[in-house]
């Protein structure tokens, strides 16, 4: 199926007539835990994962997929609902700085640092190991990942959903 690309100029100007459509097109996708195989379509483009990579090699690319505007609003909608959850129920950790406001990754190395100087301060011997984790996600079983999604937070999220 070829991807809808609708011009987002069009639905800026058009928004106050395609708001109430799109919010219906919206909510009934989450209440039916179901995605329009139209939104799922997306325009590939293949990306060098870094500079200086075998441009002849195939996994030296990483895939960049642009969907419609419509499918990143319905993107947005889960994400805010599914990250509204997890701090709801206080299912992030107390340190994660991604999907949180207020929590830069800044934050993150400064709390580390305080952590090796308090140690320091204290005597102790500090060893630090550092990952890299960029391509972290290209490894992910995305079965396991979405049947963890499922079980534990996409039904409650649904349900709450519905009670609004």
């Amino acid at each position: 199926m070829r991807p809808f690309a609708e011009p987002t100029s069009l639905l800026k100007s058009n928004a106050e007539f395609l708001a109430p459509f799109l919010s219906q097109l919206c909510s009934w996708s989450l209440v039916h835990s179901v995605v329009p195989s139209s939104m799922k379509a997306a325009c590939i483009t293949p990306i060098l994962k870094k500079a200086g990579m075998d441009s002849a090699d195939a996994k030296s690319y990483r895939p960049i997929s642009n969907l419609s505007v419509i499918s990143k609003l319905l993107k947005r909608l889960v994400a805010k609902q599914l990250v509204s959850y997890l701090k709801n129920n206080n299912l992030l950790p107390y340190l994660q700085s991604a999907y949180r406001s207020h929590h830069s990754t800044k934050i993150a190395v400064l709390k580390v640092l305080a952590d090796i100087l308090l140690a320091l301060d204290s005597g102790n011997l500090v060893m630090l190991a550092v990952l890299d984790l960029s391509a972290t996600f290209d490894s992910v079983d995305h079965n396991t990942l979405l049947c963890r999604l499922r079980t534990v937070f996409v039904a409650s999220v649904l349900t709450a959903s519905n009670r609004t």
